[in-house]
């Protein structure tokens, strides 16, 4: 059965507001944030400074069986561990956000297209490796979809459905 978590379209992506985005986080993780509202906020910036910025939508893979396996508070765990792990491999000007259940995202300010593929190869193999929860040794995937303001988009909405789209063009 294929993981929940990559079934992203435009008309269910939590990368904006759904009633999915008020649900109850995981213990230990941030207020679930839709995408494109916090982006709408630094594009302005963007617009007054002349710079561009960059949306990553970041999908996981391999989250359903270990909820299935192991029981959704080792799953909280290893959640809250992919939180930490993409907090620390972001600049410090970036903004992580945690969009939904399982789904993550980041804001890269003064990003370009370049600066967004090395962050996203970055990110990739980071959040793949290994993960010590417990005793166990959980592995996951991560596939992340850039979008580039002003190229993909012009508004925070428009940004993280082209990021989202990117996330399911690399399945």
């Amino acid at each position: 059965m294929p993981d929940q978590a990559f079934q992203l379209s435009a008309p269910n992506v939590p990368l904006r507001a759904s009633a999915k985005a008020s649900a109850v986080p995981a213990p230990g993780l941030p207020n679930h944030t839709p995408l494109g509202p916090i982006t709408d906020r630094e594009l302005a910036a963007c617009r007054r400074n002349g710079t561009s910025l960059a949306v990553l939508a970041i999908g996981l893979s391999g989250l359903e069986s270990v909820a299935h396996c192991h029981g959704r508070a080792v799953e909280n765990q290893l959640l809250h561990a992919v939180w930490q792990r993409l907090r620390n491999h972001l600049r410090g000007s970036d903004v992580a956000v945690h969009v939904g259940d399982r789904e993550f995202g980041a804001i890269l300010l003064n990003a370009t297209g370049s600066t967004a593929a090395l962050v996203d190869a970055r990110l990739s193999e980071a959040l793949s490796q290994p993960y010590g929860i417990g005793e166990l040794e959980i592995v996951i995937s991560a596939r992340i979809g850039v979008a580039v303001y002003p190229q993909a988009g012009t508004t925070g909405e428009a940004l993280a459905a082209a990021a989202a789209q990117n996330v399911i063009a690399k399945r």
